[in-house]
């Protein structure tokens, strides 16, 4: 709260020569945000048996920089406006744990204790559809929270009887296709619910090695290192207790690409979420002034256009123009059932993926430092990716020669050996593209100068104790096996590593291996630490909307589904 004070009394006050200090204005609280679903759709009440709840789940955004606040938060649950549409009850009722929440008049009240800056304290709902409900009746459900000393935003969730229930249709592919063979994706579904679905959004996601062949101007494209998601808002009423599949002039096609192997598409439909009501308000050059509208006028008062006023060159003048319409981001809507909503399908794509080690050369005297990088490469032509698995895309093994010492290894890297044999076992990310090196950083000290002494470098996939053992699709054997030599009489093979002669302190324990791509490739590529197929909700980058192709064709394209006739599987 800001202090006033009045203008005569300010008078007074320096007439009288007395001096006041103006208190300064308070810090706002910080402001605090309840999430929960913006909708719901329940299920009927049966004719006979227990009706199925659908789970609500509140949470409070307690951000880590929420210092001074209380430890305990309030949810207030208003029910007053689901009268005769549905109840809601706590989760954990009937669980056996100690209850959050208490009946007060219309309202649940649930309180967590021993909150902390950086959780997310919440409450968990079930909902359920009241026994005289009928088909379309809607409610609403308010939730407010109170923390002390801070203000909570309110969460407001439309609760509706029914709703639609989009199942995708299993499709039978080939499961082996060769690389670049392509085939069709005979997407099809169907609205099995109580209600229309006002647009449906299409959901693809391939692995890496997977391609989608075409592109749709109603389709979002996001790629990732290990896969593309396609998401396409599709508009239309897709009614209740009917089939569709895609329309004939917007067909969809998938390839397997030369560096596919171990593969993985998911697919899904779910309905579109509804529009959200927002006010308009034109500027630039649409906006248009009404009579006697002063903010129509600059501040010397003249219209725009007229004469009079300063600065201008006479002829140039700012314009604006309307912008061209982006793409919304498709939001999924409530269904009735969300398991049926999306399929996945393994390929197992014939091809190989070529593991090699680098050979590595040390030199220096005795008491000197070297820095160094343990190497392997991927000659694919596959990359090395396993779609269900979070595992190291593969796992060197380094056995140190006789009178060097490790001084620093990378964090990717764990000692497996003991002091008289120095041996590590190091990981890779779980995807190693083709064409791919990935790099593992020591700092070695020469304790001793023996001529020609031997190390070795053994690349394959993790065995049971975390040791290389042959990758199956590895055509050749003999480069999973390289040496380290230190201090060579004869010809030293390439790589090699040059001693300093003072160790320096820039290497450290915590570094990460890197990846780099090997000669002849034209684009670098990173090592990720990822590990399934990224979620939809991925933050990567967009790619372009229409390809190359479909812009010269001159015209937008846009997927479509169509109904299937009727006596169809």
């Amino acid at each position: 709260m800001r202090q006033r004070i009045s203008l005569p009394a300010a008078c007074g006050l320096v007439a009288a020569g007395l001096a006041t200090a103006i208190t300064p204005a308070y810090a706002a609280e910080p402001v605090l945000t309840l999430t929960a679903p913006a909708a719901l759709a329940l299920p009927l009440h049966p004719a006979s048996g227990s009706p199925k709840p659908v789970a609500l789940d509140v949470r409070l955004d307690y951000p880590g920089t929420a210092e001074g606040l209380g430890t305990e938060v309030t949810f207030t649950v208003d029910l007053t406006k689901l009268a005769g549409v549905a109840s809601v009850r706590e989760a954990a009722a009937g669980t056996g744990r100690a209850a959050k929440c208490k009946t007060v008049a219309s309202t649940l009240v649930c309180t967590e204790q021993g909150v902390r800056p950086g959780s997310r304290p919440g409450v968990g709902l079930e909902v359920t559809a009241a026994k005289d409900a009928k088909n379309k009746d809607s409610g609403e459900i308010r939730v407010t929270g109170a923390v002390s000393g801070a203000t909570v935003r309110s969460a407001v969730t439309a609760v509706t009887v029914g709703g639609p229930d989009l199942v995708m249709g299993e499709m039978a592919l080939k499961r082996d296709p060769k690389p670049g063979e392509s085939q069709p994706l005979p997407l099809a579904f169907s609205n099995r619910g109580t209600q229309s679905a006002r647009g449906v959004v299409l959901e693809l996601e391939a692995s890496r090695g997977m391609e989608l062949a075409e592109r749709y101007d109603n389709c979002e494209y996001r790629t990732t290192r290990t896969s593309t998601t396609a998401i396409c808002t599709v508009d239309g009423e897709f009614e209740a207790d009917a089939s569709y599949e895609l329309a004939g002039d917007s067909p969809l096609h998938l390839k397997a690409t030369g560096h596919a192997r171990a593969e993985l598409l998911g697919y899904g439909i779910y309905p579109a979420a509804a529009p959200v009501k927002t006010e308009q308000t034109q500027t630039g050059a649409d906006a248009k002034p009404k009579p006697g509208d002063q903010s129509a006028k600059d501040p010397a008062g003249k219209t725009p256009g007229g004469t009079g006023g300063t600065g201008g060159t006479g002829g140039r003048k700012l314009t604006a123009k309307k912008r061209a319409a982006t793409l919304a981001p498709a939001l999924r809507g409530p269904d009735l059932n969300p398991a049926d909503n999306r399929r996945e399908f393994e390929f197992a794509v014939p091809n190989t993926a070529d593991l090699v080690a680098e050979p590595l050369v040390v030199k220096g005297k005795a008491g000197t430092t070297v820095k160094t990088a343990v190497a392997v490469r991927n000659q694919g032509p596959a990359w090395v990716f396993e779609p269900r698995s979070t595992a190291p895309a593969a796992v060197v093994d380094v056995v140190v020669p006789p009178g060097v010492k490790v001084l620093t290894a990378p964090a990717a890297c764990r000692s497996a050996g003991t002091e008289a044999v120095p041996r590590y076992l190091c990981a890779t990310g779980s995807s190693l593209l083709e064409s791919e090196k990935a790099e593992f950083p020591f700092e070695l000290r020469i304790d001793k100068a023996v001529p020609d002494a031997r190390g070795a470098i053994t690349v394959g996939r993790p065995g049971p104790g975390g040791e290389p053992q042959r990758h199956p699709f590895d055509p050749v054997l003999a480069n999973n096996l390289a040496t380290i030599t230190v201090n060579p009489t004869g010809p030293a093979p390439s790589p090699s590593a040059t001693a300093s002669p003072k160790p320096t302190a820039s290497a450290s324990a915590s570094a990460s291996p890197s990846a780099t791509p090997s000669s002849g490739t034209s684009s670098p590529k990173t090592s990720s630490g990822g590990g399934p197929l990224a979620s939809t909700g991925s933050t990567a980058g967009v790619v372009g909307l229409a390809g190359a192709a479909l812009v010269a064709a001159g015209g937008a394209l846009f997927l479509a589904f169509r109904r299937r006739a009727a006596g169809r599987a």
